[in-house]
């Protein structure tokens, strides 16, 4: 363990906080995936439903 005797107890902490960051970012992305959210159609997810606009509302908008 020469790598752990040139750093400090303080700068070891740290690198384990950084590694806790990480790995729990991990599994949050992996659960979002596996999950029933990331099994969603991704055609559903990236398209918004577009309303067609009718002549009624057209021709409400015009001067009397």
């Amino acid at each position: 363990m020469i790598f752990s005797a040139a750093l400090s107890d303080n700068q070891i902490a740290i690198m384990g906080c950084f590694a806790a960051l990480a790995a729990c970012g991990l599994l949050g992305a992996l659960t979002f995936h596996l999950g029933p959210a990331g099994r969603q159609d991704q055609t559903a997810r990236t398209t918004l439903p577009l309303r067609e606009r009718t002549e009624q509302k057209q021709q409400d908008r015009r001067a009397a």
